[in-house]
């Protein structure tokens, strides 16, 4: 980049005003203007490695001093092709790089280790030359090695805790399954399905403790092992309905977009939520207060993971700690309208 960009630039691009430009870039939940405005906007951003004025913004933060250079951080999907796939790491994603931007950082297009060749990841890995990276998620063993060759600072997020000497920023899923299923305990469920994944999946592991330590309904037909995305919920609710019989009074979903998808799958079965069956996800990603009826989930600190990990990725740059930490941050029940006491002939 041989100048400057500024927000008016990105404004004309983007055909919009650069006082939009701006909010989007800085709103605190990634809502403002619609999604597809909102994406352009950051993909010019990324494209341009554009960084804000930071003279203008050090007298509005007098004890931050502007960077003689700005440092350059990239975001790594681990498990997914792409945002689309995944909308809590694409709201994790873009917390990070709109912190990256308010301390003078560049952003660098973000990928995924699922959808290019080894060759042409290597490729994507080279065209930046990126200070720093954030690894969104689990993935393969394999990929580690990888991982440590082309960054030399690293963090992990997700909501579980992986077998690497990296800072790591966690909610911990664990804790928030048990947390959902409690919660469906006390509604008074005891035959409580389950959609999402089962191998190394510690939200599974919840399921089954609880199934386990409560005395709840222990049938192998309740357990739909399916990926944890829209196409997995769906299939999984058609599993459900299928294979368990009786059929569940609650289900609990390891995600919100799976979540979304078997209550789609299950009014498709002229199934009544919640009054037939509850359903309980986990995220809260945009579209559970927005889908009817609104899904009752475990919320998971999207914004705060990815204002974590940023700085803890800038503080490992820069010498702050050395050896690998890790920092949990908590999660909280919001209870809506998908999730209902079972009805007393069931």
């Amino acid at each position: 980049m041989t100048a400057k960009t500024t927000l008016k630039e990105i404004a004309e691009r983007t055909g919009v005003s650069v006082s939009t430009v701006s909010r989007i870039i800085n709103s605190p939940d990634d809502t403002f203007a619609r999604k597809p405005i909102r994406d352009k906007v950051w993909e010019i951003v990324r494209e341009t490695g554009y960084t804000p004025n930071q003279s203008a913004r050090a007298l509005k933060r007098s004890t931050e001093s502007p960077a003689k250079k700005p440092l350059t951080v990239t975001c790594i999907l681990g498990r997914t092709r792409n945002f689309e796939d995944n909308p809590f790491f694409a709201q994790v994603a873009r917390s990070v790089e709109q912190q990256a931007l308010s301390m003078g950082c560049s952003v660098s297009k973000p990928y995924s280790v699922l959808d290019v060749s080894e060759r042409l990841l290597l490729k994507e890995a080279g065209s930046v030359k990126a200070d720093g990276a954030i690894v969104l998620g689990r993935f393969k063993a394999g990929m580690r090695n990888f991982f440590e060759n082309h960054y030399k600072n690293i963090v992990y997020v997700g909501r579980n805790v992986i077998d690497a000497d990296w800072d790591q920023v966690v909610c911990d899923g664990y804790e928030a399954g048990k947390t959902a299923l409690r919660y469906l305990m006390e509604l008074g469920h005891r035959r409580i399905g389950y959609i999402g994944e089962t191998k190394d999946e510690v939200r599974y592991r919840a399921y089954a403790d609880a199934v386990k330590e409560c005395g709840l309904d222990d049938d192998r037909a309740l357990v739909a092992s399916f990926p944890q995305d829209s196409a997995g919920g769906y299939r999984g609710a058609g599993y459900l309905l299928r294979a368990s019989v009786p059929r569940p009074t609650a289900v609990f979903c390891a995600t919100d977009i799976s979540a979304v998808a078997a209550i789609k799958r299950f009014s498709e079965a002229g199934i009544r939520i919640p009054e037939q069956l509850s359903v309980i996800g986990m995220d809260d990603i945009e579209i559970a207060q927005y889908v009817t009826p609104m899904l009752t989930t475990v919320s998971i600190p999207k914004v705060e993971l990815g204002k974590v990990a940023l700085h803890t990725l800038l503080d490992r740059i820069n010498g702050v700690h050395r050896l690998p930490i890790k920092i949990f941050l908590p999660h909280k029940l919001l209870i809506r309208e998908s999730t209902a006491k079972p009805k007393v002939s069931e």
